[in-house]
């Protein structure tokens, strides 16, 4: 056991690498958030664990003497509450995944991403901060039931991806079709699990807008360059309708990247026939971008978009809700959208079909978002 509780205003990183290079940068990423302490031995991190409260341990499983998972298997021995984060190069992700089953949070494949690792670390804080204090939120029970859902998904994307690369070339094609859906489900449950943990991370105010200056045409057209193989797959063409010349503006990227995935991801999910087409509409140097997304179905109705932006569909649209999904990639989008100052709407289209636009200003005239 600790010899004292963790302080509740600041969280205790333990980082576990012998290579100087990632432990300084894991230290000067989290340094103003975290106290951060380093060990670059096995042995060493036991005993900084054995006399400090520490919440979160990102290891790395290259270590001498005592290897990285034996290192795992023994915290999670001895302080089966510190959640430990993997990091790992892709060469040793087959051993990463074998760490999920002896208990560790999560896994990062060097080179890490820093957003990524930051909201794993906020995360893994916080539910071992939940578990110490006893707390029961329906919110926090949501986030740890799809986290737990998200380890075994993980390893079943990470061993179908092995299994198809090992296997290339040596099984016949409705082998490779089989194993392939394997990995198209998983991922497609996989984005339902992290949609909600996003929600939660959303509603309790620990995603930041990160500002830059983009082209939007090129982002916007990026993402729907990224359906126009799903769509031929089920028949259905993707037009992309924009200015012939780039349109600047300041906002979040990779916000409005997610946005309009989970936009075309739905349409796309449930639209019946004729094509969908994504029409830009800006300036050279606008104050703000309308985007739309017009489907000849009805991908997405008024009534559908106006309980994403309510909530999780309600009671009374129960019957549309068991064919149609809880919603959750609609509730993201429009969250995001809310949080870059803009809205999204939808309307029927006269001779049939609806049409979503997405409305977001430029933060150049617009430096902050509208309260919720």
């Amino acid at each position: 056991m600790h010899g004292a509780e963790p302080q509740a205003e600041r969280a205790t990183l333990l980082v576990v690498d012998d290579e100087v290079g990632p432990a300084e940068a894991l230290r000067m990423v989290f340094h103003p958030h975290y106290r951060v302490l380093i060990a670059r031995r096995g042995e060493e991190a036991l005993h900084v664990l054995r006399r400090e409260a520490v919440d979160v341990v990102t290891l790395d499983l290259r270590m001498p003497q005592m290897t990285g998972v034996e290192v795992l298997r023994e915290i999670k021995s001895e302080f089966p509450d510190v959640e430990v984060i993997i990091i790992t190069a892709y060469a040793s992700l087959d051993t990463a995944l074998q760490g999920l089953r002896w208990g560790a949070f999560d896994y990062v494949i060097k080179p890490f991403d820093v957003p990524h690792i930051a909201e794993l670390v906020d995360r893994a804080v916080k539910r071992r901060r939940a578990r110490l204090e006893g707390r029961r939120s329906p919110e926090q029970f949501l986030g740890n039931v799809s986290h737990e859902l998200r380890t075994p998904l993980s390893a079943i994307i990470g061993y179908s991806s092995i299994l198809a690369e090992e296997l290339a070339g040596k099984i016949d094609p409705d082998q490779l079709t089989a194993l392939n859906r394997i990995q198209v489900n998983a991922i497609e449950l996989l984005d339902l699990i992290e949609g909600i943990l996003l929600l939660n991370a959303i509603d309790a105010g620990e995603i930041p807008v990160v500002v830059s200056e983009f082209n939007v045409v090129e982002v916007v057209q990026q993402v729907v360059q990224q359906f126009h193989l799903a769509g031929r797959e089920r028949g259905i063409d993707f037009l992309f309708e924009a200015p012939s010349e780039p349109i600047i503006i300041r906002s979040d990227t990779q916000k409005i990247q997610r946005i309009f995935r989970a936009l075309l991801d739905h349409v796309l999910k449930y639209s019946t026939d004729g094509g969908i087409t994504v029409r830009l509409e800006g300036e050279a140097k606008p104050s703000g971008i309308r985007i739309s997304i017009i489907d000849a179905g009805t991908a997405i109705d008024p009534e559908e978009l106006q309980q994403a932006i309510q909530g999780f569909l309600a009671d009374d649209f129960a019957g549309r809700r068991r064919d149609r999904g809880l919603g959750i990639g609609l509730r993201v989008a429009v969250q995001f959208a809310r949080m870059l100052g803009g809205r999204i709407s939808a309307e029927p289209q006269p001779h049939g079909g609806t049409k979503v636009t997405v409305e977001i200003p430029n933060w150049r005239f617009y430096p902050r978002p509208h309260p919720h």
